[in-house]
């Protein structure tokens, strides 16, 4: 299966696969295995026989969809009940709803007095939620509601760090199973090994080396196009996936608004005037010249899965983490594993919210309990899934079934303790996961924990956007000439105020981290 999906699955991995350690919190937090969890179970975990003695609180929690809603998410609403009615008093109603449709009906419902308990404003704008007095703040409701994400906090888990607003809680993450960063390029197993180049796992290779692959490849199918770049659409640069150091643009703020560029730096620039992103202009430029990169790669409808599969390219530049290739993949190293700030989101208890306090035991047990939370995440079992390893938690289709025709599948995992939800492959185990978490912690930058408000610059923003989307698709499938488009684009921006939405983020990052 295939890792390279939507835009908004990549970002999905930086939020939560990929989270980043805050500050004061563990580089290599504690393995707390919840109840049911493939491989051991939690002493912690309350006996279902004590029951619940008060009343039931009935709860509406949001469910994002990619668009469409699962046939069985009634089903599943029961079975959950089944749970939570007896073990915490919490009945929950699940409110389906697009992810893309989110980002304009959830202000809307806060704003109209909608009543929602917990609410998932997935890739939003934390900040502006906080600001607009729209969510509460959590501190209190997970201390007095949550003794198991207050456990996991106390342990180092980064399920609430990089959500604070001047010291306040306002969003719970789920659990990351890995957390890190860095360039590499996803190659197909069979043509680097075809080609006899030189691979080694633990190696980090310049871009002239992976430009020999490509010209080895080249040589050996004419036909081809090695270098696996698609810019169609691209609104902003990718280069964080081909990065050769540590990058941190703040909270996941867009790139187009200056980032840290390496471990220890703390002065924001911009990073299309960097010689790193300069130089990797200057590669893809040469490539795209070569005939490694497809002359129509700002064009083109085709995904970068798509041209792999089709046998027209050998890989795509991707976050290097293990999760990122198939069994059939090498994993290319460009660059260092490191830890980068990581964005603000979450689950957020909204401001209309007539639950509280249930919609806060409602998180505690998924987070607890990965029984429930696999249930929420995958189905229910013979019907959605089968076991094929209770070992390591892999599991399957049912006969007949697959993801599109399954009932119930939701390829957003937003839920719980994501180290202890079940697997469609064996080739990638947690234990690899906590071996790439490890690297990466070693190197961290000094964005952690800094938010970024642009508040102040959101016409500035508004045209830097604009010039992005109009030079990058251009510049990163290297077909125009750089001597005259790269200075068009480096003064459009300056044009658009780039440099006044660096001084506004450098005054935030100096406050923040001197503070």
């Amino acid at each position: 299966m295939k890792k390279r999906v939507l835009s908004l699955l990549l970002a999905l991995v930086t939020l939560f696969s990929l989270a980043a350690c805050g500050p004061g919190e563990s580089e290599n937090p504690t393995d707390t295995t919840p109840a049911s969890a493939p491989g051991g179970e939690n002493s912690a975990q309350p006996s279902a026989d004590e029951g619940w003695t008060g009343e039931t609180a009935h709860i509406i929690v949001t469910y994002n969809t990619l668009g469409t809603t699962p046939p069985d998410l009634q089903k599943i609403q029961d079975a959950v009940n089944e749970r939570t009615v007896k073990e915490i008093g919490v009945e929950v109603e699940f409110r389906a709803t697009s992810a893309y449709d989110a980002f304009a009906l959830y202000p809307t419902w806060i704003a109209t007095g909608e009543r929602i308990d917990l609410m998932m404003p997935l890739l939003q704008d934390l900040r502006t939620y906080v600001d607009q007095g729209l969510v509460e703040p959590l501190d209190d409701l997970i201390a007095q509601n949550a003794p198991y994400l207050s456990q996991l906090i106390e342990e180092g888990q980064p399920i609430t760090s990089n959500n604070k607003v001047d010291g306040v809680t306002y969003a719970v993450l789920a659990v990351p199973n890995m957390f890190g960063n860095n360039g590499a390029f996803i190659a197909t197993k069979a043509l680097v090994d075809e080609v006899d180049w030189n691979y080694d796992p633990d190696k980090i290779y310049t871009y002239d080396e992976l430009g020999e692959l490509f010209a080895l490849i080249k040589a050996a199918h004419p036909e081809m196009y090695p270098c696996g770049v698609v810019t169609t659409g691209r609104t902003s640069s990718e280069f964080s996936y081909a990065t050769t150091t540590p990058v941190d643009t703040i909270a996941g703020s867009p790139n187009y608004t200056g980032v840290l560029m390496g471990a220890d730096s703390t002065e924001i620039v911009n990073l299309y005037e960097t010689a790193e992103y300069k130089d990797y202009l200057e590669h893809l430029r040469a490539w795209n010249q070569a005939g490694y990169i497809h002359p129509d790669a700002s064009t083109t409808d085709s995904s970068v899965n798509g041209l792999q599969d089709a046998g027209v390219s050998a890989g795509y530049f991707m976050v290097g983490a293990p999760v990122q290739a198939g069994e059939d993949d090498y994993i290319i190293n460009l660059g260092p594993n490191y830890i980068a700030s990581a964005g603000m989101g979450g689950w957020v208890v909204p401001m209309t919210a007539e639950e509280p306090e249930a919609a806060m035991r409602f998180l505690n047990l998924v987070w607890k309990d990965a029984e429930l939370m696999n249930l929420i995440q995958w189905g229910i079992e013979g019907e959605h899934y089968v076991m094929l390893d209770e070992s390591i938690g892999l599991i399957g289709f049912p006969d007949g079934v697959d993801a599109t025709s399954s009932p119930y599948y939701n390829t957003l995992g937003l839920w719980g303790d994501t180290r202890y939800g079940y697997i469609w492959s064996a080739a990638v185990s947690q234990a690899d996961n906590d071996a790439y978490t490890a690297k990466s912690s070693k190197l961290q930058t000094q964005g952690i924990g800094i938010s970024y408000s642009s508040a102040n610059v959101t016409n500035e923003i508004t045209a830097l956007a604009a010039v992005a989307a109009q030079y990058v698709p251009a510049l990163e499938s290297g077909s125009v000439d750089l001597d005259t488009y790269y200075p068009q684009f480096i003064q459009a921006m300056k044009d658009a105020g780039i440099d006044a939405v660096i001084a506004d983020k450098q005054a935030q990052f100096n406050e923040q981290h001197n503070g």
